[in-house]
């Protein structure tokens, strides 16, 4: 019974984690519809418009709706023995360029912040900037949400899984990955919560 009461378990948090990333993958995409009201026709500064923006933000969008897909195949198709981990592991191995792009955006996004602190506030209600705020919030929290959602399933995996593994060395991947760029996710963290 245990047995069965675990898989229902993990099946569980494995629906949570594709319903978290299908509302991520909007948040994004609400990030490019500002982005492109912001690069209408009537802003003619087109060369600043663009550090307005991580540069590494549509190639996020692009692997996040890969990623969408592969989850949706796996999740819904559930079989008894559920596999999360080898899609994380792809994700995160050194062949890919999941993280960079995430490294990549980190280190952009306080000056988008500054810049959209000073040219925005004139052209666009104060609301628009809050939202980027938080949709930009959001993005910085990813990487540690995916670290919560794997430790959560590995937390319901026996050891005999063929999923525990896989997971085991993703949430360690994950883990040395935050923490190495700690600074760097605290100092975004930070200058956010403030601006908002």
């Amino acid at each position: 019974l245990n047995h069965y009461l675990l898989e229902a378990k993990r099946q569980n948090i494995a629906l949570e984690l594709l319903e978290s990333e299908r509302k991520y993958v909007i948040n994004l995409s609400l990030i490019l519809k500002i982005k492109a009201t912001l690069q209408g026709p009537d802003v003619k500064r087109s060369t600043k418009e663009r550090s307005f923006f991580p540069n590494s933000l549509r190639h996020l969008v692009q692997q996040h709706v890969d990623l969408l897909h592969a989850l949706q195949e796996r999740v819904l198709s559930w079989p008894r023995q559920g596999i999360l981990g080898d899609i994380f592991l792809k994700l995160t191995n050194d062949e890919n360029n999941f993280l960079d792009y995430y490294v990549a955006y980190l280190r952009d996004l306080p000056e988008c912040i500054s810049l959209i602190h000073v040219v925005i506030l004139k052209e666009v209600e104060e609301e628009i900037k809050s939202d980027l705020y938080i949709l930009f919030f959001h993005i910085v929290q990813r990487i540690p949400e995916y670290l919560i959602h794997l430790q959560n399933v590995l937390k319901f995996t026996e050891q005999e899984h063929p999923d525990y593994y896989l997971l085991l060395v993703c949430v360690q991947r994950l883990r040395v990955f935050i923490s190495h760029y700690s600074l760097l996710f605290q100092c975004n963290e930070d200058l956010l919560i403030q601006k908002r």
